[in-house]
C-alpha cells in the first residue's frame, strides 16, 4: 500500500507545470470561498450584536398568556410580580442585567395634528448597564428628569410628521388597564433613527414610571435579559427553566434568534448567495480537473498499457488515478487554506472600510473572520471534487486495450 501511495504521489509531480497550475486553480477556489465566507461571517456577527445591543437583548421573558391570546386591556397579559421574576434570573451565571419593558399603543398630538404611535417604556439605567442604547439622530437618551417633566424619544418619521424637534412638547393619549382614556404631556429630548422607516414613523419611547402612570398599571410586558456573551445564550436559557417554575404566573422565554426576524432574513439571503458561489466553484473545479486528468490519461496511455500487460488488475488503475486526484485535491486545499488565511490577515490589517449600510451613516469595517468549519468544508469540497473528476479518466484508462495502448503514439 505504501508503494502504491508513493507511486501516486510521484505521478502527481511528473508534469510539474500542469500540477502547479491545477494546485493554483484548486487553491484559488478554496481561498475565494474562505474570503467570501469569512466576510459574511463577520457581517453576520456584526448584525447579530447590533440587533442585540439595539434593545432586543439575548433572552426575553413573557407570561405564557402573552402568546396564547390577544390582550383585552393593555397589560392584562403582562408580568405582575416582575421584580421577583427579575431577581430570580438576575442571579444566574453570565447574566449582565435585566431590564423591564412595556409595549403599548396610543395617539400623540402637537395641538394641531394627531397620529398613532407605538410606544416602548424602559428603565434607562438598566438599559445602559447592558450597553443597550437607541440610535440617536439628535438629542440625548432618556434620563430620570429632576424637573418633573416626562421625557420622550421619538422616531425621525414622527418628528417630521408632527413638526417637532428636541425641546418641543407633545401630548400622548392611551387607554389604561381599566379601559379608560388617559393622557400626559412629554418633552422631546432625542430623535431616534431605528433604520426601519415604518417604525420611525410610529416610534415613541418613554421611561417605565411614566408609562405606568399613563396606563395606571404596575405590570410590565416583558423582561429583557442581557448576557456577557451571545454564545452563552443557550446555556443560560436552560438554566432559566427551573428558575421560572412555581411562580404566581406561568412564564415563558424567547431567545434573541426567535425574535430577530430581520437578522434571520438577512442571514438566509446571504447564505443562499454563498451556497450559489460554492456550487459555481465546485463545478469550475470539477470541469477543469476532468480536462486536466483526461490530458494526463492520454499522455500515459502507453504506460497504462504496459502496466496492464504486466498483469496489473484494472481496478488498480482506477484506484491509482483516483488516489492521484485525491492527493492533488489535498495539496490544493492546503494551498488554498494557507493563501486564503494570509490574504485574510492582510485585508484585516489594511483597515479597509465599506460604504455605510442602508439606514446607517457610518462606514462598515471590512474584516474576514477565520472560521474553522468553513475551512474544513471548503477543503472537503475540493477533495471530493477532484475525486469525482477522476472517475471518468480512471474508468477510460482501465478499459484500454493492451495492444492499442502499447501502440499509442
Amino acid at each position: 500500500m505504501l508503494k502504491f501511495l508513493q507511486l501516486a504521489f510521484r505521478n502527481v509531480f511528473r508534469n510539474r507545470r500542469r500540477t502547479v497550475m491545477t494546485l493554483l486553480m484548486v487553491g484559488g477556489g478554496v481561498a475565494g470561498l474562505l474570503l467570501v465566507g469569512g466576510f459574511f461571517a463577520f457581517m453576520f456577527r456584526g448584525l447579530r450584536e447590533s440587533t442585540i445591543r439595539n434593545g432586543l437583548g439575548h433572552i426575553q421573558i413573557f407570561t405564557a398568556e402573552h402568546f396564547r391570546r390577544d390582550e383585552v386591556h393593555v397589560l392584562d397579559t403582562g408580568i405582575s410580580d416582575w421584580q421577583h421574576v427579575a431577581s430570580n434570573v438576575r442571579s444566574a451565571d453570565h447574566v449582565r442585567g435585566v431590564a423591564p419593558r412595556i409595549e403599548f399603543y396610543g395617539m400623540l398630538s402637537n395641538g394641531v395634528k394627531s397620529s398613532v404611535f407605538m410606544g416602548s417604556a424602559v428603565d434607562p439605567d438598566a438599559e445602559r448597564a447592558m450597553s443597550f442604547s437607541p440610535r440617536l439622530a439628535s438629542g440625548r437618551d432618556l434620563a430620570e428628569s429632576s424637573s418633573g417633566e416626562i421625557e420622550a424619544l421619538v422616531g425621525t418619521g414622527v418628528a417630521r410628521s408632527m413638526s417637532v424637534k428636541v425641546g418641543d412638547g407633545l401630548t400622548i393619549l392611551a387607554v389604561t388597564a381599566d379601559g379608560a382614556l388617559n393622557g400626559i404631556d412629554v418633552q422631546i429630548v432625542g430623535i431616534v433613527n431605528t433604520g426601519f422607516k415604518d417604525l420611525d414613523d410610529r416610534y415613541l419611547r418613554i421611561t417605565l414610571p411614566s408609562a405606568q402612570r399613563l396606563l395606571q398599571s404596575d405590570r410590565v410586558t416583558n423582561l429583557v435579559v442581557g448576557l456577557d456573551k451571545t454564545e452563552n445564550t443557550d446555556a443560560v436559557a436552560a438554566a432559566f427553566t427551573p428558575r421560572l417554575r412555581g411562580l404566581s404566573q406561568e412564564m415563558t422565554m424567547k431567545k434573541w434568534i426567535d425574535l430577530a426576524a430581520y437578522y434571520k432574513q438577512v442571514r438566509t439571503l446571504f447564505s443562499g448567495i454563498f451556497l450559489f458561489l460554492g456550487i459555481i466553484v465546485f463545478f469550475m473545479v470539477l470541469m477543469a480537473s476532468v480536462n486536466t486528468l483526461l490530458m494526463a490519461m492520454m499522455e500515459r496511455t502507453r504506460e497504462i498499457g504496459t502496466m496492464l500487460a504486466m498483469g496489473t488488475p484494472r481496478p488498480w488503475i482506477v484506484a491509482l488515478f483516483m488516489l492521484e486526484a485525491t492527493i492533488t485535491g489535498i495539496l490544493g486545499a492546503a494551498v488554498g487554506l494557507i493563501g486564503g488565511n494570509l490574504i485574510g490577515i492582510a485585508l484585516n490589517a489594511s483597515g479597509l472600510h465599506l460604504p455605510p449600510p442602508p439606514g446607517l451613516s457610518t462606514e462598515m469595517a471590512f474584516r474576514v473572520l477565520h472560521v474553522p468549519a468553513l475551512m474544513m468544508g471548503a477543503s472537503l469540497m475540493v477533495v471530493v471534487s477532484l475525486a469525482l473528476a477522476s472517475i471518468l479518466p480512471a474508468v477510460r484508462a482501465s478499459r484500454l486495450q493492451i495492444a492499442e495502448a502499447l501502440a499509442h503514439v
